[in-house]
């Protein structure tokens, strides 16, 4: 009977310390936010350009933009270096025959409407609300990584500073996930070492492979949406330059919904 209480409480302490010292990153888009109009923002963005008098046809930056994007996220795959929107617009501009520097204060404050404008046509998913109340009330740390070339918007950012003491947005940081170092600098920012952490994203080579090679768990989250829980066009490539295997990608937990998350850090 001694045995068995003494047991009992050497278990329960384990567990005590387990969920004490779990530490939390988590991706941005398609894990916890979604987008109801995708392409909405580029619509906003042109109507911004030619509010700020940059843009005369706001019909052919669709096409133009496109084309600079997907520039960029060629030059991206080669080494992981981020670029931001307003080089994005920089280039789109140049290909309409345009030129605007990327640190034309017009190009910024461009972007920075259209995500205000674009605020309300992005949500959570339904169950990220309760996900985010959870680990609050549990005070877990928590910290959000993500690959952007926006910022988050006025709005937006508000709103997730509420739950992310810690926010590494690729655009600032300077890299994209899956380089080391974004995930290295959350840690470092949280004051813990990598391998207290688990990660959660939907992307298999950015997020999940990304933090299993500096030692964190991978938790790969499919809902069953369009693109979640697949590779995207680009990642044979990337991996290919980074020595990696697809098919040797392998989540250590694969969910359904953030709600199967906090059993995962138990």
């Amino acid at each position: 009977m001694i045995f068995s209480r003494t047991a009992y409480l050497f278990l329960s302490l384990l567990i005590w310390v387990a969920v004490a010292s779990a530490v939390l990153l988590v991706d941005d888009w398609r894990t916890l936010r979604r987008t109801i109009h995708p392409g909405g923002i580029r619509e906003l963005l042109g109507a911004s350009l030619a509010d700020e008098g940059l843009l005369q046809d706001v019909e052919l930056f669709q096409d133009a933009f496109e084309y600079a994007a997907a520039f960029h996220r060629s030059m991206t795959e080669r080494d992981l270096r981020e670029h931001t929107v307003e080089q994005v617009l920089s280039l789109t501009m140049y290909t309409l025959g345009d030129p605007v520097p990327p640190t034309d204060p017009a190009l910024r404050r461009a972007a920075q409407r259209a995500l205000e404008r674009n605020a309300e046509q992005v949500s959570w998913y339904d169950d990220a609300p309760p996900f985010l109340e959870e680990i609050h009330r549990q005070k877990i740390p928590t910290a959000l990584v993500t690959n952007t070339i926006f910022g988050l918007g006025r709005v937006w950012e508000e709103e997730l500073a509420r739950w992310f003491p810690v926010r590494i947005l690729s655009r600032e940081f300077g890299f994209v996930k899956p380089h080391p170092g974004i995930f290295l600098e959350a840690a470092r920012a949280l004051h813990v070492d990598p391998k207290e952490c688990t990660f959660v994203g939907d992307l298999p080579l950015a997020d999940v492979w990304g933090a299993q090679r500096v030692g964190m768990r991978g938790v790969l989250i499919d809902r069953g949406d369009e693109g979640q829980g697949a590779f995207r066009a680009g990642d044979a490539r990337l991996a290919a330059h980074l020595g990696v295997e697809l098919a040797a990608i392998r989540p250590d937990v694969t969910v359904s919904s953030l709600a199967d998350v906090l059993a995962v850090l138990a």
